[in-house]
């Protein structure tokens, strides 16, 4: 997966989140490596894809969502219009 395949929208949600710059984000980027991906940050991520995407996580899933891949993987899993 490469960078270009990441949608803007998503690019500049997670850039904000994480106050990042949107190019640094990857989807090799997981909470390993983001020095301020703690659980509040996750569940801010999780909150506003759910309201930018109109989709809802399984609550069980969330923790498991835990890199840009994954969360990119899961909102095509849900048909979210990226």
């Amino acid at each position: 997966m490469s960078n270009e395949q990441i949608p803007a929208s998503l690019r500049e949600l997670l850039a904000d989140i994480f106050e990042m710059a949107p190019e640094q984000i990857t989807p090799e980027l997981n909470m390993a490596v983001v020095e301020n991906w703690d659980s509040f940050r996750h569940l801010q991520v999780i909150l506003a894809i759910e309201g930018e995407y109109g989709v809802q996580f399984d609550p069980q899933r969330i923790p498991d969502l835990s890199s840009v891949a994954l969360l990119l993987e899961e909102l095509q899993k849900k048909g979210a219009a990226l």
